[in-house]
């Protein structure tokens, strides 16, 4: 069955309207008509069978059938801090969390992160949305990952996640294996660096701010490679991988 996603104001009473983007979609690339049945789901949980009731360019009206159960979650909340990276990096690296069950990512400035104008990080953010709402169709999530605005390295430190990870070319021994072994926490937070990685200030300072300052590794590891890799094993261990 064909999946779509509406955000919640799109929903009223029986029907949910898509945006022309979603349409276009349905109508023009997967060649849909009227009538035909589909999924559409609102990033918040919500999933619902549904009928193409019209195929208005402007926006596909459809109507729903019933509500369908939710899915596609992790049991383990898993905040993601990425380095702001160059743009396919990023793209990458958010689509992947996206689909690896991510509950909220944002990008932070680091010493060896890119520099971008506030007008830049907010249209690459609009990007990581699209390609955040793109990945929940595909993957079979339930819930829409929140994407944050950037923020600074001391600012990433900071939350209330239970575990927290920094993951650092130069951490050798920190201990992961047994680490991972232990109970599920509560919620985790996740650090990866951007293609410079981290300074040895910096894994210090987060060192002292209570993260477990780990490797993945000996090679040197691409962003998004980084990323897909520590989500892989933190889900594995905690997560709903295993």
């Amino acid at each position: 069955m064909r999946r779509f996603y509406a955000h919640p104001r799109q929903f009223h009473q029986d029907q949910v309207t898509l945006e022309p983007e979603e349409t276009f979609h349905l109508a023009r690339v997967l060649r849909l008509s009227v009538g035909a049945r589909v999924e559409v789901c609102d990033g918040q949980g919500g999933n619902f069978a549904a009928r193409v009731a019209t195929l208005d360019p402007r926006g596909a009206t459809l109507r729903i059938l019933g509500k369908l159960d939710s899915w596609g979650e992790s049991p383990l909340p898993l905040v993601l801090g990425i380095g702001l990276a160059k743009g396919e990096a990023m793209d990458e690296a958010v689509r992947q969390a996206t689909e690896m069950g991510v509950s909220q990512i944002f990008p932070f400035i680091s010493e060896r992160s890119e520099r971008l104008t506030p007008e830049r990080v907010e249209r690459r953010r609009e990007r990581w949305r699209r390609l955040a709402r793109e990945s929940i169709k595909s993957c079979q999530r339930s819930m829409l990952p929140l994407i944050e605005p950037p923020r600074d390295f001391a600012a990433a430190l900071k939350g209330p996640e239970e575990v927290k990870l920094i993951f650092w070319e130069e951490g050798r021994g920190g201990g992961l294996h047994s680490l991972l072994q232990r109970s599920r926490p509560r919620d985790v937070r996740v650090l990866i660096g951007s293609e410079g990685g981290f300074s040895s200030a910096e894994a210090a300072l987060a060192r002292e701010a209570g993260f477990h300052v780990v490797s993945l590794g000996p090679r040197r590891l691409k962003v998004a490679t980084a990323t897909l890799a520590a989500i892989t094993l933190v889900q594995y261990a905690w997560g709903d991988l295993a």
